[in-house]
């Protein structure tokens, strides 16, 4: 099947998406553009990720120049006839408000991946951006979530038999990583406000009453980086943190701690399970999916309990990374996820007896 991935700042995750279904004998290809700010502006970084692509025989239209640069309207004409003469079966978009991705792919039977049914707060956006978004919206014949959760949030918006939960992919390791020595927790990513920043160095007090010599590295870049207080005990990576860094990171972590206050699920969190670090989760969307013990779970806003929860878990042994790997990789694994994406492309194109283009 012919499957056309479209994104714009999810790049990271439609690549590994695009990679999974190719891995599956689909013919499958990105419409994309030719920015590297998802990657901390590391054109380098970005261009590792093209590497693994052409690898795995994934084709690559980017769409060229600025939203209203006139000079580049002749070549977007020409990656319209190039779209035309390769003509996906599906368009799988994730998030965006690109008008020319939405214009490119006008006409094909589209899929909608929704990663935030509710919008974190404070988020909002222009109203021409806002019109693009609701235009995918609108075009979407399936719709995808990460959780059952989330698909009750979208659920009054959308016919439930339109929504298809399918768990954010990830690559897992042969082996999880080892506990480290001296005990650590870490919280990374971009740090947003409903990070719940805050809620973790509440906590931090109550663990540090039980176990003084427990360190915390907060990592990401981000507005909720000002909370963070000069402390010996706790270290700031103010910064991106490229992926090359990303090992690196969760080898030094007995715990990953998200203590979001608002949230649909989490890169990062699959990102450290896909390791064997275990994670310390908020109740909220679907965060206690990726938990492989429900006493990881903690009321979210509650720093009590979530400092139980840290002191818990502190002392695992290397039957609990066993377990937290072989949960990410029965759960969670990009072989696994794109078994049910392709389950769904069949059932769409199949639908009503068309095969490609939106029958409506």
């Amino acid at each position: 099947m012919r499957v056309l991935i479209v994104c714009d700042f999810l790049f990271k995750y439609g690549s590994q998406q695009a990679r999974a279904l190719s891995r599956l004998g689909h013919d499958v290809a990105m419409l994309v553009r030719p920015h590297a700010l998802e990657f901390g502006g590391s054109v380098a970084e970005r261009d590792g990720f093209l590497r693994t692509l052409r690898q795995d025989r994934v084709h690559l239209f980017e769409v060229p120049g600025r939203f209203r640069s006139i000079s580049a309207v002749p070549a977007i004409v020409e990656l319209r006839r190039e779209l035309r003469r390769w003509d996906p079966q599906v368009v799988h978009v994730h998030d965006n408000f690109d008008p020319r991705l939405l214009a490119l792919t006008t006409g094909y039977r589209t899929v909608f991946t929704m990663h935030d049914p509710v919008p974190h707060p404070g988020e909002s956006h222009p109203r021409a951006e806002e019109w693009i978004w609701d235009r995918w919206f609108r075009r979407a014949e399936r719709f995808v979530v990460h959780g059952p959760l989330l698909a009750d949030e979208l659920a009054p918006r959308v016919d439930r038999a339109r929504i298809v939960v399918i768990p954010h992919g990830v690559w897992p390791r042969s082996e999880p990583l080892p506990r480290p020595e001296s005990p650590s927790i870490l919280l990374f990513g971009r740090l947003e406000p409903y990070k719940g920043v805050e809620v973790l160095l509440d906590a931090m007090p109550l663990v540090w009453e039980q176990r003084p010599e427990v360190r915390l590295v907060v990592a990401g870049a981000g507005p909720a980086a000002r909370l963070v207080p000069e402390d010996p005990r706790i270290s700031l990576i103010a910064r991106y943190i490229s992926e090359s860094e990303v090992d690196r990171v969760l080898a030094a972590a007995s715990l990953a701690v998200l203590p979001y206050t608002q949230a649909s699920q989490s890169g990062v969190g699959v990102l450290a399970i896909a390791a064997g670090v275990p994670v310390v989760v908020s109740d909220l969307g679907a965060l206690p999916e990726l938990t492989h013990d429900p006493s990881c779970v903690f009321e979210a806003g509650n720093p009590r309990a979530l400092s139980e929860a840290i002191v818990r878990h502190l002392d695992h042994g290397p039957e609990v990374r066993d377990a937290v790997l072989r949960h990410a990789r029965s759960h969670f694994s990009w072989e696994h996820a794109a078994r049910l994406t392709s389950n769904l492309y069949r059932e769409l194109t199949t639908e009503n007896g068309s095969q490609g283009r939106d029958p409506r």
